[in-house]
């Protein structure tokens, strides 16, 4: 597949090649069977055996503890901004507010619940350039929520807060990295930055948090029933989860998530050498560069008129999907685990050959 270009769209984003033939092999062929695995029953062996696998190596890679479920879900990280205080608020719960996804999940619990939701910390006076600091949670509070990896703005928390109960929107970053789930209460993801395609969310559940939801969950929203149907509490997103056990497979051949952190550092300080190198063409969008992001690099160039030719002449040279977030312009670079070194090699040049033209 040498005609593919480096795609570097937020998401749904790239794949690792080698995921897309299998999952495209399974697809028309499962198992020599004579049918896909989208053709396959999701109360079939065929497709429990693939559940099975696929939580396996879901727990394998991100050393999850029995404490937790693995839950593969419809409705996208967004419903889960609903169905997490509809499940686990007991009290009031704290919010911290880093970016546009946290936002809009603070906005949605707020709006069905009022008071009993605190945002606690927000940069949004600085245009979210940064992480909140200095703030401090309940540790009473019924949970508190953080998104780990701010997609729109390019800024992570380089280490998960401490809280008896976290909950933590890792989108953007799911599995590139290890993260510490054993001492997270829940974690969640949409697959189609880092795991799959579009129609999957990763969740995984500490089981102690199931006493609290009450009876008037309707069951298709409850992550106890969920959980207890093994995520076939109706048909679930079966190719789709196909596409993860693949792509949980592709970590594993990779050396794991250690290694793979290890690969998306270098891919990160390819492109934020590019940019610091600049001589100020190029200008970083975060004021702490200890938290600049390993999945989504922003930046700014010197106009609007240069930001369009710079998207443009990267298109032409193989480097698509660069145009910047609506809401905040300028370039986003997703660098998620598919994405080579060669694809930020090939950014990084392109940038230091387009600044020199353009300066």
């Amino acid at each position: 597949m040498s005609n593919r270009v480096f795609n570097f769209s937020a998401g749904p984003a790239m794949l690792p090649t080698e995921v897309l033939e299998a999952s495209a092999k399974a697809l028309i062929d499962f198992q020599g069977k004579g049918f896909g695995i989208a053709e396959c029953s999701h109360r079939g062996k065929e497709f429990d055996g693939v559940l099975d696998e696929a939580i396996d190596r879901c727990r394998k890679l991100l050393s999850i503890p029995d404490t937790h479920d693995v839950l593969f879900l419809q409705g996208g990280a967004t419903q889960l901004f609903n169905t997490i205080p509809m499940n686990f608020l007991n009290g009031t719960a704290d919010y911290v507010v880093s970016g546009e996804w946290s936002k809009k999940a603070a906005s949605a619990a707020q709006a069905a619940y009022g008071e009993k939701i605190r945002v606690i910390a927000t940069s949004e006076e600085t245009k979210f350039d940064r992480p909140p600091v200095g703030w401090k949670a309940d540790p009473g509070a019924a949970y508190l929520h953080v998104c780990s990896n701010e997609t729109v703005h390019g800024h992570r928390l380089a280490e998960w807060p401490e809280h008896p109960n976290l909950v933590v929107d890792a989108s953007s970053e799911m599995m590139s990295r290890p993260h510490p789930i054993s001492r997270s209460a829940l974690v969640y993801a949409g697959a189609q930055k880092n795991l799959g395609p579009a129609g999957v969310v990763v969740a995984i559940v500490r089981k102690d948090l199931y006493p609290r939801i009450a009876k008037s969950v309707p069951k298709i929203f409850s992550f106890q029933a969920l959980a207890e149907a093994k995520s076939c509490l109706n048909t679930p997103p079966t190719f789709g989860i196909y596409f993860l056990l693949e792509t949980f497979r592709w970590l594993e051949a990779q050396g794991g998530l250690t290694a793979i952190e290890k690969r998306n550092a270098e891919k990160a300080t390819l492109v934020y050498e590019a940019i610091d190198g600049s001589g100020g063409f190029y200008k970083g969008t975060v004021a702490d560069k200890s938290a600049r992001s390993h999945m989504n690099v922003t930046f700014l160039l010197p106009s609007e008129e240069l930001t369009d030719k710079f998207v443009k002449d990267a298109a032409k040279n193989g480097m698509v999907a660069l145009k910047g977030y609506r809401t905040v312009g300028g370039i986003r670079a997703s660098i998620y685990n598919a994405m080579p070194v060669a694809g930020a090699k090939a950014l990084s040049d392109f940038m230091g050959t387009f600044a020199k033209a353009s300066g």
